[in-house]
């Protein structure tokens, strides 16, 4: 799996012009050459589930999320929805097996949450972890490589 990229203005490390250039366009390619995330739900979701829609939408911020991530964003609302839903049955029952499915269900969208939410930055983590600076190799590197020098 290929290591997560952070956004340039968040690079802490000295980036020689070629590489400022070349993350500038992969954020540019990532962010502005790829239609924006839809700002209204999509119909096929249940009411929680737009309403949770909306509130990400509302709150992304400067995420580069684009159309493209929307499936993952509707995945994301759905299993939300069928958490809280599967809670408020779970309130409601009094029959032990009813308990245990509930509670099978409650386990596995909360499994499907946290994934979905860590891949579209949703958690304090995934976002941390974009912004920490990246390890340098340890293969010993020329003067050229190391600043960028030229004759």
């Amino acid at each position: 799996m290929a290591r997560k990229q952070k956004l340039l203005r968040n690079s802490t490390g000295h980036l020689r012009m070629v590489e400022q250039e070349a993350k500038y366009k992969a954020e540019f390619l990532a962010k502005d050459g790829l239609p924006e995330l839809q700002k209204t739900p999509p119909r096929h979701l249940d009411s929680v589930a737009k309403a949770e829609y909306r509130r990400i939408v509302d709150t992304l911020g400067k995420l580069p999320l684009r159309n493209l991530d929307r499936t993952e964003l509707e995945l994301y609302c759905t299993w939300y929805s069928v958490y809280k839903n599967t809670l408020i049955k779970l309130k409601e029952e009094t029959d032990p097996d009813e308990i245990s499915s509930f509670v099978s269900t409650l386990d596995k969208a909360t499994r499907n949450i946290k994934g979905l939410a860590s891949d579209l930055g949703l958690n304090v983590n995934s976002r941390m972890q974009m912004n920490m600076p990246e390890k340098e190799d340890d293969k010993p590197k020329s003067l050229k490589e190391r600043y960028g020098m030229t004759s």
